[in-house]
């Protein structure tokens, strides 16, 4: 494998290692870097940032991720590293070009495409297939959240999107308070749905209650016009807690598990919080609530089209954010055996 491209495992760690694309650093922190760049702002992509900005002389992300990383890191709007970029378009830098894909993620995601040298690089981020942007790349560095074949639930994203808008709707009739549980960006793209994406909004008077970082991040990605703002309570609040008891609502939470004595009873709603085997419906009830899959990330066929399309000569499957990259490795090397393959670190 050329030298230019690596996952570097730095202190004896195997966790969120940064993707090495020649003099490109993405999501991870290098000390003797001096140019990096974010997919997404999910934590464990910027969870590095506070010394990125200490060290690097260049930051890129899209504009959307970087509006979300400012509401999230207010101080980071006030360091001048930042390169805001659309996708598509390219940034120069000593010895190459960036540009940024659309990865169909959450809203913001991008690939990371460098030309270099005579070299064509791709870091694939997390992504999701079909509707992600192409372009072919002799080195690939690949994301394999879900790079197994056991996990390979088919979805249909806006469909599955329409069914939990009138799934809420429905129950909300009962005038209780709903739970929905999914990560950060998910979170904004379902909340956006049900403001504009379905035909019609939801109610005005049904409340919207979410952590107060989760609003900021809301507010960075999404414009509305003023019909649209509706009353939102943040968590922890004292009106919260009153409105649990008086009013229905529908409470959004990037938590895992809420510990609450007054939440624990909720009837929750779980999104991409878990793989979907091959043979489960993409919606799926459970005791207490009911399981939702977006997908936002590619199965294994989407994977396997994907490297089918950007048609690399060399594969590395990044082993330090997934738990299925050396499985992952095999695959690829046995569907597509005129490429390269290894997982790193090992």
């Amino acid at each position: 494998m050329n030298e230019g491209i690596d996952v570097i495992c730095l202190d004896g760690g195997h966790k969120n290692c940064p993707i090495k694309l020649d003099g490109v650093f993405c999501d991870g922190y290098n000390q003797n870097a001096s140019f990096g760049v974010f997919t997404h702002f999910h934590e464990d992509h910027v969870s590095n940032v506070h010394k990125y900005v200490g060290t690097y002389d260049t930051l890129l992300t899209h504009p959307k991720t970087f509006k979300a990383i400012c509401a999230l890191k207010p101080a980071m709007q006030y360091r001048d590293q930042w390169v805001t970029q659309d996708y598509d378009t390219k940034y120069r830098f000593d010895s190459g070009t960036v540009r940024l894909l659309k990865s169909n993620h959450i809203p913001g995601s991008a690939q990371v495409y460098v030309e270099s040298d005579g070299k064509n690089m791709l870091y694939s981020g997390d992504f999701g297939y079909p509707d992600v942007q192409i372009r072919e790349a002799d080195y690939l560095v690949l994301d394999s959240t879900h790079g197994s074949p056991y996990y390979d639930g088919v979805t249909d994203r806006k469909q599955v999107k329409k069914n939990m808008f009138e799934y809420v709707e429905e129950y909300l009739k009962s005038n209780q308070t709903i739970m929905i549980q999914a990560a950060g960006g998910t979170i904004q793209e379902i909340i956006h749905y049900f403001e504009v994406g379905y035909g019609r909004r939801m109610d005005n008077d049904i409340v919207f209650a979410m952590e107060e970082k989760q609003s900021k991040v809301l507010d960075s990605l999404y414009e509305y016009d003023a019909e649209c703002i509706r009353p939102r309570v943040m968590y922890g609040s004292r009106p919260f807690w009153e409105m649990l008891r008086t009013e229905k609502c529908v409470f959004f939470s990037t938590k895992t598990a809420i510990l609450d004595d007054e939440l624990s009873d909720k009837h929750k709603i779980i999104v991409d919080r878990y793989m979907f085997k091959k043979d489960d419906a993409p919606i799926r009830p459970f005791n207490g609530g009911c399981r939702f899959n977006l997908a936002a990330h590619a199965s294994i066929h989407g994977i396997y089209q994907y490297v089918e399309d950007v048609n690399p000569k060399y594969v590395i499957t990044d082993n330090s954010r997934g738990s299925h990259a050396k499985l992952l490795a095999k695959l690829i090397e046995q569907r597509f055996p005129k490429i390269k393959t290894e997982c790193r670190p090992p």
